[in-house]
């Protein structure tokens, strides 16, 4: 199964969801309706008549069934839908703090977690997908989560006792298990099963603020008001077990889906990590000891997690049978789990010498070893992991290091714009230095020195790996923070005037996951499902990038007319790179994002066609391209 089948299947999973718990939601408002009915037309000389619903359809104003399913309804949406608004806004990071998690920053201060770090960085630069934030959360327990609605705002939890239980290969099949639901499209389906329980529950709730405000009501009215009281402790009691009963039987739903995805994602991080032993000994660890996170909201979010994160006495599991997840990995398992010990890791050092720093990783990116990649998207091999390894070795560790510093995460994404020509470096410095240098302050200077010098020893081709692994960082700004930093870069991207394919891309890379995640900008709803919904942009988009790859403008026509012939389309028509503006091609983007899977992947085919040359090699500038687009039709893919 391929990434866009996985795609695919997530949204069947997701319309089978909502179906079930439409018909949940359906049985508690008939639940609702039933019981102020039956208070309605009580009637003790009806010999038990009044009991049959048919009964009490007939003989209730159908003004009240309206008010009371409507009433119901409100509640039960309105809960669903504050949920899902607070979710979408907070994203991953919600979740994890609302677990009591903390985010992991520095690398240097513990080395279990910095081995940690070091795994998420390869999974993420090895796929494609962008680095998450990190969380750890304070449980001795070994489990583990990955939360949000998309790549943009996704998080990877992990608990203490994981950190410091499991070894490199466990804890990095773990993590790639959580990847696995990442690219399989699970999270936005988590939340949605998180926001449809909740309205549930709100009837639930409704009932116990009634049952809470008794107290208030008896003091208030001692006297005559014993049958009101008994009409409130009833409404409330029958209230609160209406809403249990909905929220149990939506837990079976939720149970009965999660099941099967989680043998997707064991199967999905043994593919990824080749090393099946890892992820088995994680899950038997698990069986010798705990996974049970120990949260008052942990219940709330049970199918997150990479096992049963709560105790199982009167709800469902959320997850298979550990010894069927172990056997579906190790079929020869003789049935013994593992009694984990800590593990105290040496510091590792993911850092070469210097020396070794200054070779060059010899890989030549081909336009078509990416358009083979493509049917492989999100499939992480040994190969694509050693080479993420390598890639962050040849990252000079100061520049390292201050990714996970929050001021000089925004000065390395500073630096990278700056422009070839001092005079206008000049005045891009007097930029940063206006909204960053503090008045006698000689170190934020010094640190921004620091940071611009160690960039002459590191060649662009670094560039891109650079603002995946500060992107957690980033994350980190306050919106009023952002909006300063977001400033700078398109002060920083007008200084001269004019608008590269770099600072378009880093625009696309950087600032777009970051409004999406401040809740600047939506994401877009996939609508176009056919390429002739978005002709214009289309057009737009590739001439522009084939334009970028001739100097004469002729060639770029017959290149724009060979890509139509390669994909037997004879619809689209070349733009001469005159009438392309940047607003434009930023509107071309925006509107690209709108495709359906299948779409993007035929137009992330045409595009990555197009870069092909006489040599086929890719230049930084097209791999820069293509990352960028994929960020923003989120499309993992490593290059």
């Amino acid at each position: 199964m391929n990434f866009f089948e996985r795609q695919q299947r997530a949204k069947k999973n997701s319309k089978i969801l909502i179906a079930l718990f439409v018909l949940a939601i359906t049985g508690v408002c008939f639940c609702v309706w039933y019981f102020f009915s039956l208070i309605m037309v009580y009637d003790t000389n009806s010999s038990g008549l009044f009991l049959s619903p048919v009964f009490i359809f007939q003989n209730v104003p159908y003004h009240f069934t309206f008010a009371v399913l409507a009433a119901t309804l409100f509640v039960i949406l309105g809960g669903c839908f504050y949920k899902v608004s607070q979710l979408s806004h907070g994203g991953g990071a919600l979740i994890a703090q609302s677990l009591g998690g903390r985010q992991v920053l520095n690398r240097s201060a513990n080395a279990n977690e910095t081995i940690l770090l070091n795994i998420v960085e390869e999974i993420s630069i090895a796929s494609g997908v962008p680095m998450p934030p990190v969380y750890i959360l304070k449980d001795e327990s070994i489990n583990a989560f990955a939360a949000g609605n998309t790549y943009d705002d996704a998080v990877i939890g992990v608990t203490k006792g994981a950190v410091n239980l499991l070894n490199r290969d466990e804890l990095q099949g773990v993590i790639a298990h959580e990847f696995g639901h990442i690219f399989n499209g699970d999270m936005r389906l988590n939340i949605r099963a998180i926001g449809i329980l909740n309205g549930v529950l709100f009837i639930s709730l409704a009932g116990e603020f009634l049952l809470r405000s008794l107290p208030r009501i008896r003091i208030s009215s001692r006297d005559k008001k014993g049958g009101a009281i008994a009409i409130i402790i009833t409404i409330g009691l029958a209230l609160y077990l209406i809403g249990l009963i909905g929220v149990f039987f939506g837990n079976a739903i939720k149970a009965a889906i999660n099941r099967q995805r989680e043998y997707l994602a064991d199967a999905s991080s043994v593919q990824f990590t080749r090393h099946p032993k890892g992820l088995a000994d994680a899950l038997k660890k698990i069986g010798g000891s705990s996974s049970v996170i120990n949260s008052q909201k942990a219940s709330e979010f049970s199918h997150l997690y990479f096992s049963d994160g709560i105790r199982n006495f009167f709800s469902f599991s959320t997850h298979p049978p550990l010894d069927k997840r172990i056997k579906a990995i190790q079929p020869d398992w003789d049935g013994q789990y593992i009694t984990p010990k800590p593990i105290v890791h040496n510091n590792e050092k993911t850092r070469k010498t210097t020396e070794q720093k200054k070779e060059k990783i010899v890989k030549i990116i081909t336009a078509a070893a990416i358009l083979n990649e493509i049917n492989d998207i999100g499939a992480i091999t040994s190969e694509k992991l050693n080479t993420a390894s390598e890639k962050i070795d040849k990252i000079p560790q100061l520049l390292h290091d201050g990714t996970a510093d929050m001021l000089l995460a925004q000065f390395i994404i500073f630096i990278t714009l700056l422009d070839k020509n001092e005079n206008i470096q000049k005045l891009q410095i007097e930029i940063i230095a206006r909204d960053f240098f503090t008045q006698n302050d000689e170190k934020i200077s010094e640190k921004f020195e620091n940071i611009k010098s160690e960039f002459k020893n590191t060649s662009r081709d670094m560039y891109i790996n650079l603002i995946q692994i500060s992107m957690p960082t980033l994350k980190t700004l306050s919106k009023e923070q952002y909006l300063k930093f977001k400033n700078t870069i398109i002060r920083l991207i007008e200084a001269d005037k004019n608008i590269s394919w770099f600072e378009l891309n880093l625009k696309h890379l950087v600032l777009y996951p970051l409004d999406v995640l401040f809740g600047i900008v939506k994401i877009p709803q996939e609508i176009h499902s056919v390429i002739g919904a978005i002709k214009f942009e289309v057009e737009i988009l590739l001439s522009a990038i084939i334009s970028s790859q001739f100097l004469n403008e002729e060639k770029a026509k017959q290149a724009f007319g060979k890509i139509m012939k390669d994909f037997s389309t004879t619809t689209l028509r070349f733009v001469p790179s005159e009438n392309i503006s940047s607003i434009l091609l930023e509107n071309a983007y925006r509107e690209i994002q709108k495709a359906k899977p299948l779409l993007r992947k035929k137009i992330l085919e045409m595009i990555i066609s197009s870069l092909k040359t006489d040599d086929d090699k890719l230049s930084n500038q097209d791999i820069e391209t293509i990352h960028a687009l994929c960020a923003l039709l989120h499309l993992p893919i490593s290059v």
